[in-house]
C-alpha cells in the first residue's frame, strides 16, 4: 500500500486546556526534596525545559476515539484484525510459493488492507503500515505549572489512607501545538479525524491521567490543512502545480469541513475501498 506515494497531508492545530492537564512522566526526581510526588511529563526545547504531549499519548487517544466512532472496529487487545489475517496468511503459504516475491507482496498488502478494520486501516496494526503519525505537541507562548495535594481514600470506611498523601503537578492555562501528519490517506480519514476534534470540544475525549476528576479536557483552536497530491490528473480547485505534486493549504475547521460534507464515515462501501485513484481529491 506504499509502494507509490499517491497523497499527504497535514494538520496543524492548537490545542487549549479548558481544566487542568496532567501527563506523569513515570519517575520522580530523586536529587530535588521538593519536587512533586507526580511530576508532569517535561523535555528541553529550545534550551527550556516544558510540559510536552508525547506523539504516542495523542496517536493513543484519537484511535481510541476513532474506534468508538467506525462501525465495525476490531479489539485490538482480545481480538486484533492482526490475529486473523496472520491465521489467514499460513494458510495460504504453500499455494503463493510459485510467485515472484514482488507480486506476493503487492497481494499481501492489498489482502492485509482488505481484510483489516476501519481503525486499523488508519492507524495500522503488528501486520499492517500506519498512514498517520502524531508530532510530540509543546506549549506554545506562556504556561502555567500548578500543585495539588490529594489523597487516597479506603474503599470499604470511605475514609483518607494512612500515609496515602501525594502531590502532583499539572499544567494550566496553556496552548500545545500539534501536528498530524497522513500519507496515502482517503478523505474518511481526514472526516474522522475533524469527528474526534468536534468530541474532544464536546469534552467527550479527554488526555492525559486523573480524568475522572475533571482534568484533561481541551478546545482545538486554529485549524489549517495542507494537502499534496502526486498524481496530477486530480486536478482540482485551488491547487498550485508545485512540479513534481500539486498542493493546496486551507484554514479554518469549516472551510476544510465544506470540502468533506459528502463523505461518510459509517458507509461500508466507502471504508472498505483501497483504491486511492478511485478517491476524489480533496
Amino acid at each position: 500500500m506504499f509502494k507509490r506515494l499517491y497523497n499527504e497531508a497535514s494538520i496543524y492545530f492548537e490545542m487549549k486546556t479548558v481544566s487542568p492537564l496532567f501527563i506523569n512522566a513515570g519517575d520522580k526526581d530523586q536529587l530535588d526534596p521538593t519536587a512533586a510526588d507526580n511530576t508532569f511529563l517535561t523535555m528541553y526545547r529550545d534550551g527550556k525545559l516544558v510540559p510536552v504531549i508525547p506523539g504516542s499519548s495523542l496517536k493513543g487517544v484519537f484511535r481510541s476515539s476513532a474506534e468508538q466512532l467506525l462501525p465495525g472496529s476490531c479489539d485490538i487487545f482480545r481480538d486484533p484484525c492482526a490475529k486473523k489475517i496472520e491465521g489467514k496468511e499460513k494458510m495460504k503459504k504453500k499455494e503463493e510459493k510459485t510467485k515472484t516475491e514482488e507480486i506476493k507482496e503487492n497481494e499481501i498488502g492489498k489482502e492485509r488492507y482488505k481484510a483489516s478494520c476501519p481503525a486499523c486501516k488508519l492507524f495500522g496494526s503488528t501486520v499492517l503500515k500506519s498512514r498517520i503519525a502524531f508530532n510530540d505537541a509543546y506549549p506554545v507562548g506562556a504556561f502555567r505549572v500548578g500543585h495539588r495535594t490529594s489523597v487516597a481514600i479506603d474503599r470499604i470506611t470511605g475514609a483518607a489512607k494512612t500515609n496515602a498523601l501525594y502531590e502532583f503537578e499539572y499544567v494550566e492555562d496553556a496552548s500545545f501545538k500539534c501536528e498530524i501528519r497522513l500519507k496515502n490517506f482517503f478523505r474518511w480519514h481526514l472526516k474522522l479525524l475533524f469527528e474526534v476534534f468536534d468530541r474532544i470540544d464536546q469534552g467527550f475525549v479527554t488526555f492525559g491521567g486523573f480524568t475522572s476528576k475533571g482534568f484533561g479536557q481541551m478546545k482545538i483552536q486554529n485549524v489549517a490543512l495542507k494537502v499534496k497530491y502526486y498524481d496530477k490528473k486530480k486536478q482540482a480547485e485551488g491547487y498550485i502545480d508545485k512540479g513534481f505534486y500539486i498542493e493546496k493549504q486551507l484554514t479554518g475547521r469549516e472551510t476544510i469541513l465544506a470540502l468533506l460534507i459528502d463523505v461518510s464515515i459509517n458507509d461500508n462501501a466507502v471504508l472498505q475501498g483501497c483504491e486511492l485513484e478511485d478517491d476524489k481529491a480533496l
